[in-house]
Formats: C-alpha cells, structure tokens, sequence
C-alpha cells in the first residue's frame, strides 16, 4: 500500500524534490512564504525541529518549535491506521489535525507579536519576492 501512494504521488515527490533543490541551491530559504513575503509561516522551524528530534535532542527540537510533537503523533496515527490496520483517515484523526492547524495558527500569531523581527525564526528577510516586485513598479 505505501508504494501504491508513493505511485500515485510521485509527481508531487517530484516538484517537492524539485523545488528543495534548486531552492538550496539557489534562494537563501527554503520556505516559499519567507522568499515570497519575507516573513516567517506558522511551520516555521519545523524543519529544524524535525532534524533535532531525529538526532533524539528532544528539548531542543521542543524550542524550536514545540509542534513538532504533536504533528509526530498525528503522522505515526496516520502511518498506523493507513499501513497497519489498512483504514483511512477517520474523523477523530482529521478533528485532531485541525485543532493543531488552528493552535499552530495562534501560536504564530503569538510569536510574531512576542519576537518578531528579533529572534529567529521569527525574523523578517528583506530579499524577498514582494519587495522586489514594490520596488520595480514604484
């Protein structure tokens, strides 16, 4: 069943792939809201708390973005009912994901007026997109 959803995904594989690569490469961010607006998304550190949870820095990986543990939980939830017990996403599994959704919302909105422009993540990048499109037609 895994390798029939990544069959069915792998053009979505593909452009992510895609897209990681060339934005290493070749933009400063990673993240398509920071090169577009220059301000940081409510995932915002995400990443980086993905990698210190898999180097088992659990308190770091906390710090960063304490979300990391429940979108972990919700992923392994997903994993299990879809390859174990071969069942779809249920309602509770999609209520749960909302919740987080909506509580990652607010805590953005918390960050942003409690750090931001000062501590990164929380940071604002001049080179974006939107700049400098303002500044080619003004």
């Amino acid at each position: 069943m895994l390798w029939k959803d990544i069959k069915d995904i792998k053009w979505a594989i593909i452009v992510v792939i895609a897209y990681f690569v060339l934005a290493k490469n070749y933009l400063y961010s990673l993240c398509p809201m920071v090169v577009i607006t220059g301000f940081p998304c409510p995932g915002c550190g995400l990443t980086r708390a993905g990698v210190r949870l898999l180097r088992l820095d659990f308190a770091g990986a906390f710090q960063i973005h304490p979300f990391i543990y429940p979108i972990v939980v919700c992923l392994g939830i997903l994993g299990w009912n879809r390859y174990i017990r071969n069942r779809r996403m249920g309602t509770g599994l999609k209520l749960l994901s909302a919740i987080i959704c909506i509580l990652m919302i607010l805590f953005y909105i918390w960050r942003m007026v409690c750090y931001f422009p000062q501590e990164p993540p929380m940071s604002y990048y001049g080179r974006n997109l939107l700049r400098f499109f303002h500044k080619a037609v003004y």
